[in-house]
């Protein structure tokens, strides 16, 4: 089973490059876990991969731009399912909504889709976000007027009455307005219905947002930084988690046990744990000079960049102890143990994770910290992401009549998965746009 994209459905993007294109000469990984292949041949026509081969079995036709991929890696555009387009990285996110609210459809989110398309992320799933400023990105994105990824979202975000002033969160009180916020969101397209505070929200509205959601053919997620939260959510019926919470060191009886039950049930459970930066904060203390790339700042207005600026200075990643680290081990043991399908996400956006390098470094962790084979990793943030979220039959592997969304990065990833930050080449449907 699969998380589907209702209404989301990759649509032809209008203007695709103009005369065919040849990438040629480099180790190809095609994301489908197959024989890496060398001296690699990917022919690609309007926006669809047309045939794959190396250099030995599949010729370039005449007309084919060709593009040398020689000394490079050649593999599928990275997914990132759990980002933020909005935040560009200020470290309080109060101020930043409050402040910049009237400008995240004008300013913050096409200047974070043209960041996260040339670090090679194609495809993301935006999770708390006003749902007319999103969508209106996602209208400009595919009529080709601005750059960017493949956009699925959420839209607002659903809260409890009283939870948060945040103005991308909606309150409700009582099923009925709860029934009718999901309604309006699946009506306006959205592809998946967020939730946050489940823990303090009555439960028969929670249970309202889950069933009128079902109804719609959209799964629902829910942050899970508590036990509350957890708890909460399962017994409503929520069918993915965002984050894992560190304040226990594992979970305890009562949500093992929840989770067996929604396993036994035959119902998946997914998790996007989004890690890198809880990971890596200690790595950040000591080096913040990536909080400083200027290619964090392309296409925001130097007024806003200096804002950002000037508050990252003040502000530094909370340092995590050994046993926060470890807890966060001990919790994506027991979900493995348990059968819980593990989603990629980088929680991109918010302070500590850029939106040009959270997506390459949460991969990192799972690499360096968990032992995931590079490989794996890959098919994860590709192949995987792209099934899960129910467009693998378009998108996700270097494949023929799937869209070309393929990146070259600089090296070899499974030698050193670092090299994902080292991106040459980005196209998306076809097109060339790096």
């Amino acid at each position: 089973m699969m998380l589907p994209v209702i209404g989301c459905l990759i649509t032809l993007v209008a203007n695709a490059q103009s005369r065919p294109i040849a990438l040629v000469g480099g180790m190809l990984i095609d994301g489908t876990g197959g024989p890496v292949i060398m001296n690699s041949v990917v022919l690609i026509r309007d926006e669809l991969i047309e045939d794959v081969g190396d250099l030995a079995s599949l010729s370039v036709p005449e007309g084919y731009e060709e593009i040398s991929t020689e000394g490079m890696t050649v593999l599928p555009g990275l997914w990132d399912p759990h980002a933020h387009l909005i935040y560009n990285g200020h470290p309080s996110l109060g101020y930043w909504t409050s402040t910049y609210k009237d400008q995240f459809a004008s300013v913050t989110i096409p200047a974070a889709a043209k960041q996260i398309l040339m670090a090679g992320v194609t495809s993301v799933r935006d999770l708390a976000v006003p749902t007319e400023d999103i969508l209106a990105i996602k209208e400009q994105i595919e009529s080709d007027e601005i750059p960017g990824p493949t956009i699925y979202t959420s839209g607002y975000v659903i809260q409890p009455a009283g939870y948060s002033t945040m103005p991308h969160f909606k309150s409700i009180s009582g099923t009925s307005e709860a029934r009718n916020l999901v309604s309006q969101l699946a009506d306006s397209g959205v592809d998946v219905i967020k939730v946050v505070g489940a823990d303090s929200m009555a439960r028969e509205d929670l249970q309202a947002i889950v069933q009128e959601a079902h109804s719609r053919e959209l799964k629902v997620t829910a942050h899970g930084r508590t036990d509350e939260e957890i708890l909460a959510g399962l017994n409503a019926g929520v069918d993915e988690f965002q984050h894992i919470g560190t304040v226990t060191s594992q979970f305890p009886p009562e949500i093992i046990t929840g989770i067996q039950k929604r396993i036994e049930s035959g119902a998946d459970l997914y998790w996007t744990p989004t890690i890198g930066i809880q990971m890596n904060s200690g790595r950040f203390s000591k080096d913040r000079e990536f909080l400083d790339d200027p290619k964090n700042f392309v296409g925001v207005p130097e007024t806003i960049a200096q804002d950002i600026k000037a508050s990252i200075a003040t502000a530094s990643p909370e340092m995590p102890s050994p046993d926060i680290q470890q807890s966060v081990r001990n919790k994506i043991t027991q979900l493995k143990q348990l059968g819980v399908i593990l989603i990629s996400g980088s929680d991109m956006g918010v302070f500590g994770a850029p939106t040009t390098q959270a997506t390459w470094r949460d991969i990192e962790v799972w690499v360096r910290d968990f032992g995931m084979d590079p490989m794996d990793a890959i098919i994860w943030a590709t192949a995987d992401s792209a099934k899960t979220l129910g467009a693998g039959e378009h998108t996700g592997t270097i494949t023929p009549n799937k869209f070309a969304d393929v990146i070259a990065v600089n090296g070899n990833p499974l030698e050193n998965i670092d090299v994902l930050g080292n991106i040459s080449i980005v196209l998306k449907h076809g097109r060339r746009y790096k």
